[in-house]
C-alpha cells in the first residue's frame, strides 16, 4: 500500500489536529522527502508532537520511517515517468547542415526580399504550410507578403504590372509541378526567384535565381516527415534574421543621405 493510501485510511481514526496534518501532508508529500520534522511541523502549523501522533496513527513507525517511505515512492514514480516519456530525437544534425549550406545564399536572399515591393509564396501540402508561415512572420514584420495557392492566383500576380515582385518557390523534391511551374511563369516575366528545396539537381533548384538548399536526410516516412519541415523553418528563420540587418543597414544609410547639411 503507498503511504497516500495508508494516510488516507487512517484519517477516519485520527483526531482533529492529527487528521489536519494528514491532509498537508497528502497535499503536499514532497515537504516530507526535504524537511525535517520541525520544518513540517512549522508548515503544519501545529506541534512536532501533533505531527508524529499524525505519523504513527497512519502505521508509520515514526517521521524518519514516514521519510523513507515517502521518498521510495517518489523515486519510483519519477522513474515511470521518465520511463513512459517518448523520446523526442530533434534533427539538429539536418538543421545544422542546411543552415551551413545555404550560408552563401542567405544575404543574397535578404538582399533580394528587402529591394522588393511584393513577395508571392508557392507551395503544395506541407511545404504550403511552411510558405504560410512564411507569410505571416513577413506581414507582421511589415512586408507586403501573399501565399498564392492555384494556377489563377500566380497568373494574377505575374501580370506586367508585377514589378518589384519576388516569387519564393518551396518544395521538398523540387519536382513539385504547381511551384514548379510558377517558377517557370515567373522567370518569362522577368521576376526574380528564390527556391527552397532539398534537391538543388531538381527542376526547381535548377530554375530559381537563388538557391536555398535544406540538407534533411530521408526517413522511412518519406517527405511527409516533420524534419523536412524544421529544416525548412531554421532556414525561413535565419532569412528572416539576414532581412532584418539589411533594412537596418539600409535605414541607416537612408538617414545618412537625408541629414541636412550644415554650414558655418
Amino acid at each position: 500500500m503507498q503511504f497516500t493510501e495508508r494516510i488516507e485510511a487512517s484519517l477516519k481514526d485520527m483526531r482533529p489536529g492529527e487528521a489536519d496534518v494528514a491532509r498537508h501532508l497528502l497535499r503536499d508529500p514532497s515537504r516530507v522527502a526535504t524537511n525535517s520534522l520541525r520544518d513540517v511541523a512549522a508548515w503544519c502549523g501545529t506541534s512536532d508532537t501533533t505531527v508524529l501522533r499524525a505519523v504513527r496513527a497512519a502505521g508509520f513507525d515514526g517521521y524518519q520511517d514516514l521519510k523513507y517511505h515517502v521518498l521510495r515512492e517518489l523515486t519510483t514514480r519519477e522513474s515511470v515517468q521518465k520511463s513512459e516519456q517518448p523520446t523526442a530525437q530533434i534533427p539538429t544534425e539536418d538543421m545544422q547542415a542546411s543552415l551551413t549550406a545555404c550560408r552563401s545564399t542567405l544575404k543574397k536572399a535578404a538582399a533580394m526580399l528587402g529591394r522588393s515591393k511584393r513577395i508571392a509564396i508557392v507551395g503544395s501540402g506541407a511545404s504550403g504550410g511552411v510558405g504560410q508561415i512564411l507569410v505571416d512572420v513577413l506581414c507582421a514584420f511589415g512586408r507586403h507578403a501573399v501565399s498564392l495557392l492555384d494556377d489563377q492566383a500566380v497568373d494574377f500576380a505575374l501580370a506586367p504590372s508585377s514589378k518589384g515582385l519576388v516569387l519564393v518557390a518551396i518544395s521538398h523534391s523540387g519536382e513539385t509541378s504547381f511551384p514548379v511551374r510558377a517558377v517557370r511563369n515567373a522567370k518569362q516575366a522577368q521576376i526574380r526567384t528564390i527556391g527552397l528545396t532539398n534537391e538543388p539537381a531538381s527542376e526547381l533548384g535548377q530554375l530559381v535565381d537563388v538557391l536555398l538548399p535544406t540538407q534533411s536526410v530521408e526517413r522511412p516516412e518519406g517527405s511527409f516527415s516533420i524534419v523536412p519541415r524544421l529544416c525548412q523553418l531554421a532556414i525561413l528563420d535565419q532569412l528572416i534574421e539576414e532581412l532584418k540587418s539589411e533594412n537596418q543597414s539600409n535605414g541607416g544609410k537612408q538617414r545618412r543621405r537625408i541629414r541636412p547639411k550644415v554650414t558655418v
